[in-house]
């Protein structure tokens, strides 16, 4: 285990959620009208699994369609990185509400969940700019910047969480469909830009399998807290 895998798996486990990880890969990139996010993400043997949870115009059935959740940090084009499987950003971005970690809002999730089940308006599939649109939108609900962009998606936020939706879509996701793909390089020792992944359409116990490695893994580390 890297050093930046212990580093959030030690971080998860205090905070009482248990990250799924094993030797998990993505090759990252930037938009394509195939995979529809307005990054896309290329998954390694051990993470391929998600792409069938994707419907058509978020994949091209090799890559899926991300979105970022932290405009602090960054990736290379065509870099391949690290994965670890989380319900939040570790660093936190811009604007982390706890100290070295943020978890997703509810509507991120949402907004994202939709994106991925090819369940947002077709006008928006194929359309860069529309990728880009979302991604402004899904910034605003993590407290990367103070407002969304103009003909964003906040409609369908309003018809989901109602008027109010500018603060009850901001609270904190505790769904299991949507997780944060904690991005490293360098052997561990590089944050990079975290990105969305839904892993929430059943997957012949991969899913299963990830989780029950990431809780053997926090059963070591409080073991070990224990005995100290």
């Amino acid at each position: 285990m890297n050093l930046k895998t212990l580093l959030i798996t030690l971080a998860s486990c205090a905070a009482g959620v248990s990250p799924v990880f094993a030797n998990l890969q993505v090759e990252m990139n930037v938009y394509d009208a195939g995979s529809g996010g307005n990054y896309r993400a290329n998954p390694n043997a051990e993470l391929d699994w998600v792409i069938g949870n994707y419907a058509a115009g978020a994949t091209d059935g090799t890559w899926f369609g991300t979105f970022c959740i932290e405009k602090n940090e960054e990736f290379t084009k065509g870099d391949t990185y690290d994965v670890v499987l989380n319900d939040r950003a570790i660093a936190g971005g811009v604007s982390s509400p706890t100290p070295g970690y943020d978890v997703i809002s509810q509507g991120t999730a949402f907004l994202y969940t939709q994106f991925a089940k090819g369940a947002l308006p077709a006008s928006y599939y194929g359309s860069e700019w529309n990728a880009m649109v979302l991604q402004d939108l899904i910034w605003y609900l993590e407290g990367e910047q103070d407002s969304w962009g103009i003909g964003t998606y906040n409609d369908i936020l309003l018809a989901q969480f109602g008027s109010n939706w500018m603060v009850d879509a901001k609270a904190d996701y505790t769904g299991t469909d949507v997780k944060v793909m904690n991005l490293t390089s360098n052997d561990g020792q590089t944050l990079n830009q975290d990105q969305l992944i839904y892993v929430g359409v059943p997957d012949g116990g991969a899913t299963a399998m990830l989780l029950g490695l990431g809780l053997f893994g926090c059963a070591l580390v409080n073991r070990r807290k224990r005995a100290a």
